[in-house]
């Protein structure tokens, strides 16, 4: 399966000492990078990992149905740089059966939780996956999973930000394997610069997700606990602060 996207970014294979640059990638907003933990501790912030969308105006207007919920993330985690008292919670929304994936596509987080689409790319019956989805099966909607958010180390850090400067990094490991990741400067296979739509500013990143809907593990997963059935897709998302708009697109190798 492909997913073709008009994009300029460019992306180096992530071999130990090669240099690798992520020009059309934004930094992260926060700055320091978290990956999920989907066996969170007692006394740990809880986020909400996917779930029934039942979020006032996220219905796509394509395809009649509620959008997918892939995360909602909680105003009050200080650790995201969020204000609560205009973001109690950000939704990270996406549809994977319409022409969503092919163009720019962008909400407003209203102060209630609800959502305003701003851009959302028209019907394209020759490219989209329609309304079966991207494989047999697939509904658009996964079980609700608590998460906490679980800070990368600071020598990852260091490397994730080297990386994403250009410099050449030996010895990563599986550092440069996709994973989800809010903040920070993840892996995003042909990254692209998003400008928010109301203020026109270039947008920082707040999440990148990957195909994994069921946790972190990608060996052996069956595509209903995937979001779209290839391991080499990505959905992410920037976040403008100052007007409250998520722009989100998908990725892929």
């Amino acid at each position: 399966m492909v997913f073709d996207q008009e994009t300029e970014a460019g992306v180096v294979e992530c071999g130990a000492g090669e240099k690798m640059g992520n020009d059309d990638q934004s930094k992260g907003d926060p700055e320091w990078g978290y990956w999920l933990n989907f066996s969170p501790r007692d006394g740990e912030v809880v986020q909400q990992f996917c779930g029934v969308n039942d979020i006032a105006g996220a219905d796509c207007p394509n395809c009649g149905r509620p959008l997918v919920r892939v995360m909602s993330l909680d105003g009050q985690d200080e650790r995201l740089n969020l204000d609560p008292e205009r973001h109690a919670v950000v939704h990270l929304l996406y549809c994977w059966t319409c022409g969503i994936p092919y163009q720019e596509f962008a909400y407003r987080m209203k102060r209630d939780g609800s959502v305003e689409l701003l851009r959302v790319a028209p019907r394209m019956p020759g490219v989209e996956l329609g309304p079966e989805g991207p494989y047999e099966g697939y509904t658009g909607v996964f079980p609700a999973q608590r998460v906490s958010l679980e800070a990368i180390s600071t020598e990852g850090q260091r490397k994730l930000k080297a990386r994403h400067a250009g410099e050449a990094v030996e010895d990563h490991g599986g550092l440069f394997d996709l994973h989800h990741q809010v903040g920070g400067y993840p892996v995003i296979l042909n990254p692209q610069l998003r400008y928010c739509p109301v203020c026109d500013e270039e947008m920082p990143l707040l999440a990148a997700i990957c195909n994994e809907a069921a946790g972190n593990d990608p060996v052996g997963v069956r595509d209903e606990d995937t979001f779209v059935g290839n391991c080499g897709v990505q959905m992410v998302f920037n976040f403008c602060r100052k007007c409250s708009v998520v722009s989100a697109y998908h990725s892929s190798d």
